[in-house]
């Protein structure tokens, strides 16, 4: 065998090698719901804020009620992963948590950080990796979701009333968790 192919038959080994350890590695699905996560959130609140310029809390409220669950849905479709909103006390009741995930939003918020950070929680099951990621209460989140008729106004609390007679999603100050994303990945 002269040195040229010698050459040649390590470069095909290496390929194969690194090929095959790649193909091998586990997907690190904590860090893509990160990003699929993060991606949401950065949208949804780009589009509120621009909602809340235009018409204040009495545009962003009808805003929010036809689109955000068609967004989160839609982003999760072009992601091939099943995107969800979840909460213990949802403004619209399809964000309601099931018993299992009540428990996982149970031990996420009762185990912030010092710094007042909550964790995220992967749960695995035979053809499924779901990421539970922490929605923490924001300045901004208040005039919807803080105290009514401290932090949210009177008009705002009109229109929340009417667009979603059962809300459940006030009383929250910064910092509390109101809910968490779930990214479920199928494997």
């Amino acid at each position: 065998m002269n040195r040229n192919s010698k050459i040649t038959l390590g470069s095909v080994v290496t390929v194969f090698i690194l090929l095959a350890n790649f193909g091998c590695r586990k997907p690190d699905y904590e860090a893509m719901a990160m990003d699929i996560t993060k991606e949401a959130k950065t949208n949804l609140v780009q589009k509120l804020t621009n909602a809340l310029a235009e018409g204040g809390t009495k545009q962003a409220i009808p805003f929010c009620k036809q689109n955000v669950m068609a967004f989160t849905s839609n982003l999760g479709s072009k992601k091939g992963v099943l995107l969800r909103r979840i909460s213990d006390k949802p403004r619209n009741p399809m964000n309601l948590v099931t018993d299992e995930e009540n428990k996982i939003f149970l031990e996420i918020s009762g185990n912030p950080s010092k710094e007042g950070e909550y964790p995220v929680k992967t749960v695995t099951a035979d053809h499924t990796v779901t990421v539970y990621v922490p929605i923490p209460t924001v300045g901004l989140c208040l005039q919807c979701h803080g105290e009514p008729n401290v932090d949210i106004k009177k008009e705002t609390l009109d229109v929340l009333q009417k667009e979603y007679p059962g809300d459940l999603a006030s009383g929250y100050k910064v910092g509390n968790l109101r809910g968490l994303f779930s990214v479920q990945f199928t494997r």
